[in-house]
C-alpha cells in the first residue's frame, strides 16, 4: 500500500467513525481528493478529506464538520439542498396566474368590472387586452366580447348583479313640437341612441331647443302620446274613454279610413250600439252646440239615404286644447248648450237618425271650423291605442 492510500484509508477511518455518530455514509477518492456525504435523516454536508468539497444532497441543514486530516475543513451542510429548493419554487412561480373563469356568474361583464374582479382573484382574462371599455361575456367559463361600446360601459361596482351594458349615444334631435317621454323613450330605441332625460321623465313632455333635450311641460299625472301628427300632451282628465257605460263592450263596425270614414270624417269611429242606448263624454269639456233636426216620425229620423246628411242629431263638446268632440246619429239630446260636462256624463241616447243604414253611434274629434261638420283629427281611446273595423272593446268610461 503505498504512503497516500494508507493516508486516505486512515482519514477515512476516522470519517467513518464520525459518519456512524451523524447516521451518515462517507466516500474517498483513491487519489485522496474528494470526499462526500449524502444527508441522512434532515443532513446533508460539504467538505472533506484534504479540504476537497463535495455539494450537499437535499434535505435540511448538515451537521457541522470536524477538521479533516490534512487541516481541511468540514463545512456546514445543507447548502446544496436549499439551492435546490429555491430552485424548485423559481419554477413553480414562472407559470404565472392563471385563466378566470365566470367570476361573479354567467352573464354581461362591462370591462371595468371585469378586471376589477380579476385583479381581486389573482387570476386573467385574455380578451380584456383592448377592451377595457368594451361588453363582455362569460359562459361556461370562456371569455368573449359581447359588444363593443361606442360610449362607455355602464355597471353597477357595489352590486354582483350582472346587468351591465353599454351606454348609448345621445340621440338627435327628433322633436318637432312636443313628445311625451314614453313615446320618444319607444323611438329612440329603435334609433339605437338614447335621451339623457330618461327614464326619469317618461311621463313628462318633452322637445329640445337649440338641439339641446329638455323638459317642455311637467306633467303631474303623466304624458299621452297621441297619434302620428299630433303633439303629445300632459294627462288632466283628457284622455278620451269610449262613449258608453263602463264595462258594456261593443263592436266598431267602421273605423278610420274606410269606404264610410273617408275626407273630412276619416278619423272617425262607428260603434253598433243598440238604438237608446246612454252616450256618455269621451272627454269633460263645455257643450257648444246641440242639434235637434229629427224627431220620432220625421222621414230621417229612422235613417236614410244622403238626402238625410244634414238631418242627423248631434252634440259637439269643446275641450280644453280647442278641439270639439262631435257625437252624431242620435234619438234624443240631454245636454244644453254652454254647460259643463265631465268625462262619463249621459249627454244624449243614441239612435238612427240622418243618413244612416242602422242605429249606430259615430263620433269623431275635429278642429272648430264655426260649424257642425269640420275636419276630424286623430285621436285615440285610452282602453285601446288602435281600434279597427271589427273590434269589440270594453269600455273604461268609469266614475
Amino acid at each position: 500500500m503505498k504512503f497516500e492510500q494508507w493516508k486516505c484509508v486512515a482519514g477515512l477511518t476516522r470519517w467513518l467513525l464520525l459518519a456512524a455518530a451523524l447516521g451518515l455514509s462517507a466516500g474517498c477518492s483513491s487519489d485522496g481528493g474528494s470526499a462526500a456525504a449524502s444527508g441522512g435523516s434532515g443532513f446533508g454536508g460539504s467538505g472533506g478529506v484534504n479540504g476537497g468539497a463535495w455539494p450537499g444532497g437535499a434535505g435540511g441543514s448538515g451537521a457541522s464538520g470536524g477538521s479533516s486530516a490534512a487541516g481541511g475543513s468540514l463545512a456546514t451542510g445543507g447548502s446544496g439542498g436549499n439551492a435546490g429548493a429555491t430552485d424548485a419554487g423559481a419554477d413553480a412561480n414562472d407559470s404565472g396566474p392563471s385563466a378566470c373563469g365566470c367570476l361573479l356568474g354567467e352573464g354581461p361583464y362591462c370591462g371595468g368590472r371585469a378586471k376589477a374582479e380579476a385583479d381581486a382573484a389573482g387570476c386573467t382574462i385574455d380578451v380584456l387586452q383592448g377592451h377595457r371599455k368594451d361588453l363582455l361575456k362569460c359562459e361556461n367559463d370562456k371569455w368573449s366580447v359581447l359588444d363593443d361600446c361606442s360610449d362607455t360601459c355602464n355597471y353597477d361596482a357595489a352590486s354582483s348583479e350582472l346587468d351591465d351594458e353599454c351606454e348609448l349615444p345621445v340621440c338627435d334631435c327628433f322633436v318637432q313640437v312636443a313628445w311625451c317621454g314614453s313615446g320618444a323613450a319607444k323611438e329612440a330605441a329603435q334609433m339605437g341612441c338614447r335621451i339623457p332625460l330618461l327614464p326619469e321623465h317618461n311621463g313628462d313632455i318633452l322637445y329640445c331647443p337649440g338641439g339641446n333635450w329638455d323638459v317642455k311641460t311637467t306633467c303631474p299625472q303623466g304624458c299621452v302620446e297621441a297619434p302620428t301628427g299630433t303633439p303629445d300632451y300632459c294627462k288632466d282628465n283628457s284622455e278620451y274613454r269610449l262613449p258608453w257605460k263602463c264595462g258594456d263592450s261593443y263592436r266598431c263596425s267602421s273605423g278610420n279610413h274606410t269606404s264610410n270614414h273617408s275626407g273630412k270624417d276619416e278619423y272617425a269611429y262607428d260603434f253598433a250600439v243598440p238604438f237608446g242606448t246612454p252616450v256618455r263624454a269621451m272627454r269633460p269639456g263645455t257643450v257648444l252646440r246641440v242639434r235637434k233636426v229629427s224627431v220620432s216620425g220625421d222621414s230621417c229620423y229612422n235613417g236614410g239615404g244622403s238626402a238625410c246628411a244634414n238631418y242627423a242629431n248631434t252634440v259637439e263638446i269643446k275641450h280644453a286644447d280647442g278641439t270639439i268632440g262631435l257625437y252624431m246619429h242620435l234619438s234624443t239630446i240631454s245636454a244644453t248648450q254652454g254647460a259643463h260636462v265631465n268625462r262619463g256624463d249621459v249627454i244624449a241616447k243614441s239612435g238612427n237618425s240622418g243618413w244612416s243604414t242602422g242605429p249606430h253611434l259615430h263620433v269623431q274629434v275635429q278642429s272648430n271650423c264655426g260649424i257642425w261638420w269640420c275636419q276630424s283629427q286623430p285621436f285615440k281611446f285610452e282602453e285601446k291605442a288602435n281600434i279597427a273595423t271589427g273590434t269589440t272593446v270594453t269600455s273604461g268610461n268609469c266614475p
